[in-house]
C-alpha cells in the first residue's frame, strides 16, 4: 500500500511492480443534490486515510452492453463522480512528467477509470498519469444560463487545478502537464486551449480524433434546453432541471442522443457531429469556438500533438449494416445529402490516392474528413507552431482494405497494450486481429511519452510549407502533407 497526503486528505492506494496507483480521489464534490447544475464546488476534507484502492463510480450514463464493455463501458455508475486516478512510478520522486487523460465518449458515456485507459505503462516509462470523470449528457453540457453553462468542462479545469496543486505529492510536476484525450476528449482538449480558466494549467496537449467545430451559440443551446426541458415536463431553469432525477437525466440524454441520429438519415448536416452536447461558445467560460480562439492567438505557445484515424466513422456504417439492413441505403441518402460533396471533393476521392469507387466507402472517408481529419488540420493551420500531426492508417487482417483503420483504434496502440482488449476473446481478436503489430504500439508510445517528457515526439513539426505527417502503419513514415488532395477539395466548403 502507498499513502500520500492531499489538501483534503491522505489516500492509500495500490503499490504492485514498483509502480502506485490511487483510484477513486475526489477533486471537487458530488454535483448532485445541492450542487446539481452548479460549477463543481470544492471538496470537503476527511479525517484519518480514505481508501484508494477501488474504482470509483462513473457519471451517470446508459449502461453498455456490448461485448467491449469491459474495455470501454463503465461497471458501476454514480452521484459522487467527480474523481481521478492516478498512476506514478514513484511517490517519492520529484519534476516528472505528468498526463492528464479526459476520456471519450461524445460528452454522453465513459469515464477515466475504465480499462481502455489504464496508465500503468506510462508510470513504467516516467510519466505519472491521471485520468479523470466528469459531467455527461444533460448533467454536464445542457445550457441552464451564464454561471450554469459547460459544466462538464468546467469539471475538466477543476480537475487540472487540482492536479496543479496536489500532483508534487505523487511525483509529478505541475509545470510539466500534458492534457490528452481521444474522441470527446479530444474535442474536450481543443476547448481547453480555447478556455481563459485552463490557462496555465497545463503546458501541452495531445489530440486523438478530435474536431475543432463541435460548439453552439448561447440561442442555440437555449433553445435546445427548452426542448428537453419540455419532454420532461418542467422548466428550462436550474430550479425546474434540479427536480429531474438522475434517471431521468440519463433517459432524457439517451432520448435527446436518439433524435440527434435520427438526422443523419434525414440529411440534417448538424448530425454530421453525432452528439448533441457540445460546448456552448459566448460566454464567459468560452468565448470562442475552439477554431476562432486558436486563430485569435489563444495558446499559441502550447505545443500541440494531433491526429486522426483513416476510417473514424467506419464503425457507425458498418454498424447499420450488419443491424439494420434496411436502412443503409437511408443513411447513404442522408450522408449525401448531409456533407453537399462538390464534384471536386467526388474526384478527390475516386482519382486521388485513394482511388474509392463505392459510394458508401467514398462516403465514410468525406464524412471523417469533414468531422475529424479537416477540422484538426484547421486547427493546426490556425495556430501558432510547434504543432505535430499524425495519421493512423495500420488496420487489422479482419477488414477490407482502406476499411480498417477505425475510430480508437489508436488508444490501445498509445498505451502500448494491445492484451487488454485481445483478453476479451473474439470481440478483442475482431477489433485487432490476431497478430496485431506490438512493434507499432511500441512505436506510438513511445512517441507519445517522448512528446510529454520534451515537447517533441520525434518528427518534424507541421508547418504550411511542408505539412509533415506521421503515418503511424507497418512500416511507419513521415511524408509531406499526407492530406493534400482531399484538404485541398475541402478548402472553405466544409
Amino acid at each position: 500500500m502507498s499513502r500520500v497526503r492531499t489538501e483534503s486528505g491522505v489516500v492509500e492506494g495500490l503499490e504492485a511492480d514498483g509502480l502506485h496507483h490511487f483510484r477513486n480521489v475526489p477533486f471537487a464534490a458530488s454535483p448532485f443534490g445541492a450542487n446539481r447544475f452548479l460549477p463543481p464546488q470544492p471538496v470537503e476534507p476527511w479525517d484519518g486515510v480514505r481508501d484508494a484502492t477501488k474504482r470509483g463510480v462513473s457519471a451517470p450514463q446508459q449502461d453498455d452492453t456490448t461485448p467491449l464493455a469491459p474495455w470501454i463501458g463503465p461497471q458501476e455508475t454514480g452521484e459522487d463522480c467527480l474523481t481521478l486516478e492516478i498512476h506514478t512510478p514513484d511517490v517519492g520522486s520529484t519534476k516528472l512528467p505528468v498526463i492528464v487523460h479526459i476520456h471519450g465518449g461524445a460528452y454522453i458515456s465513459g469515464a477515466g477509470s475504465l480499462p481502455a485507459y489504464e496508465g500503468s505503462n506510462f508510470a513504467r516509462h516516467g510519466v505519472v498519469y491521471v485520468t479523470i470523470n466528469y459531467r455527461l449528457g444533460i448533467e454536464g453540457f445542457l445550457y441552464l444560463g451564464e454561471g450554469h453553462d459547460n459544466l462538464g468542462l468546467r469539471d475538466q479545469t477543476a480537475a487540472l487545478a487540482w492536479v496543479q496543486r496536489n500532483i508534487a505529492a505523487f511525483g509529478g510536476d505541475p509545470d510539466r502537464v500534458t492534457i490528452m484525450g481521444q474522441s470527446g476528449g479530444a474535442v474536450s482538449v481543443m476547448a481547453n486551449l480555447a478556455m481563459p480558466s485552463s490557462r496555465g494549467l497545463f503546458a501541452q496537449a495531445i489530440s486523438m480524433s478530435g474536431c475543432s467545430v463541435p460548439s453552439i451559440d448561447v440561442d442555440g443551446a437555449a433553445k435546445f434546453t427548452r426542448q428537453v426541458a419540455k419532454r420532461l415536463g418542467v422548466a428550462p431553469t436550474v430550479e425546474g432541471m434540479a427536480g429531474v432525477s438522475s434517471d431521468r437525466g440519463v433517459k432524457a440524454t439517451t432520448s435527446a442522443v436518439g433524435r440527434f441520429a435520427l438526422g443523419l438519415v434525414l440529411g440534417d448536416s448538424r448530425s454530421l457531429l453525432i452528439s448533441p452536447f457540445q460546448m456552448v461558445r459566448g460566454t464567459e467560460s468560452l468565448p470562442f469556438d475552439s477554431l476562432t480562439a486558436a486563430q485569435n492567438g489563444s495558446a499559441a505557445s502550447v505545443p500541440l500533438l494531433a491526429g486522426t484515424a483513416r476510417n473514424e466513422l467506419i464503425d457507425i456504417i458498418a454498424a447499420v449494416r450488419t443491424t439494420a439492413p434496411a436502412l443503409s441505403p437511408l443513411l447513404n441518402a442522408g450522408l449525401g445529402r448531409a456533407l453537399k460533396l462538390h464534384r471536386a471533393q467526388i474526384e478527390a476521392y475516386r482519382n486521388g490516392p485513394r482511388r474509392i469507387a463505392k459510394r458508401s466507402t467514398l462516403l465514410e472517408a468525406a464524412w471523417t474528413d469533414w468531422a475529424f481529419r479537416i477540422p484538426t488540420i484547421e486547427l493546426l493551420e490556425a495556430r501558432t507552431p510547434p504543432s505535430w500531426l499524425y495519421e493512423f492508417r495500420w488496420q487489422p487482417e479482419t477488414f477490407a482494405p482502406g476499411l480498417g483503420a477505425y475510430h480508437a483504434i489508436d488508444v490501445p496502440f498509445a498505451r502500448d497494450d494491445l492484451d487488454m482488449l485481445l483478453a476479451l476473446g473474439d470481440a478483442g481478436r475482431e477489433r485487432l486481429g490476431a497478430n496485431p503489430p506490438r512493434e507499432l504500439a511500441t512505436q506510438v508510445h513511445e512517441a507519445f511519452v517522448r512528446f510529454a517528457q520534451t515537447g517533441d515526439p520525434g518528427w518534424e513539426p507541421y508547418d504550411t510549407a511542408d505539412r509533415q505527417t506521421m503515418i503511424f502503419d507497418t512500416p511507419s513514415t513521415v511524408v509531406p502533407d499526407a492530406a493534400g488532395i482531399e484538404r485541398e477539395a475541402w478548402a472553405g466548403k466544409r
